[in-house]
């Protein structure tokens, strides 16, 4: 009985990945993350702004306590033509609650971006959620990052959504690749009616990272851990943006 005992410890800790896919847990709460999207103005001249003229001085901006927690421009790369045509980037500010995020703009005020050559529009707020990683390395200053709108299946919920994605998480960070996965769920403002449930969002430690988990989808070469858990369709999703994303500030650790 012992010998089949420690069998049974063995191969339960050689599949792991496997039996974790099996944990249903609920949704956790995430992070605030206020995000616009902006035109950087048009100069004459020798005072016509690129992109990275603004991520510099963006970086050169005087951050307080009552900064966001994070900063980062977001760049399309690969997005519709509609919205390339609108807009140049988008800024996402990350913060922890709703409270923290209102007390703090309410008391900075929107001085600091009056010093960029932008014009934003009307913001949203979305929950971020972060479907852990097994290994997350630290992301480098620019790297890139996917987003899709996803839909809920008849009959799935968010927590199904949520789970389904842990699976194939730990399916691929078994192979080595741990890009960061997320969901954006609704909070504040954006379009009424929407057509879609969340964003799903993948970003790479680095680029490099980001193009090899394509990659493995491109060529079939999923791990077959990723089929192992059950198969329901709890979401479907259009087709794939593609963004460069630039740490603007990060506050230091407490």
């Amino acid at each position: 009985m012992r010998k089949c005992i420690v069998l049974f410890f063995v191969v339960t800790f050689g599949l792991g990945s496997v039996v974790t896919q099996a944990q249903d847990v609920d949704v956790p709460a995430g992070a605030v993350v206020r995000m616009t999207n902006c035109t950087i103005s048009n100069g004459t001249g020798l005072n016509k702004f690129s992109f990275s003229d603004v991520v510099e001085r963006a970086r050169a901006l005087d951050f307080n306590e009552n900064a966001p927690n994070q900063v980062w421009f977001r760049r399309p790369i690969y997005t519709t033509p509609e919205y390339q045509e609108k807009y140049d980037f988008q800024i996402a500010m990350y913060y922890s609650s709703y409270t923290e995020m209102i007390s703090r703009r309410v008391a900075d005020g929107n001085n600091a971006y009056g010093k960029l050559p932008i014009s934003c529009g009307t913001p949203m707020v979305v929950r971020n959620i972060i479907v852990p990683a097994i290994n997350p390395s630290p992301i480098e200053d620019q790297t890139a990052m996917l987003t899709r709108r996803c839909s809920l299946s008849e009959g799935s919920s968010v927590r199904d959504s949520y789970n389904r994605m842990r699976s194939n998480v730990e399916a691929i960070a078994a192979e080595g690749n741990n890009t960061m996965l997320q969901m954006w769920l609704p909070g504040l403002g954006g379009r009424m009616n929407r057509d879609f449930d969340f964003v799903l969002a993948h970003v790479g430690s680095t680029v490099q990272e980001l193009t090899e988990r394509m990659d493995m989808t491109r060529t079939g070469s999923i791990p077959p851990s990723y089929n192992a858990a059950p198969r329901t369709r709890a979401f479907s999703c259009d087709r794939w943006g593609m963004w460069t994303t630039n740490r603007i500030y990060q506050a230091p650790a407490n």
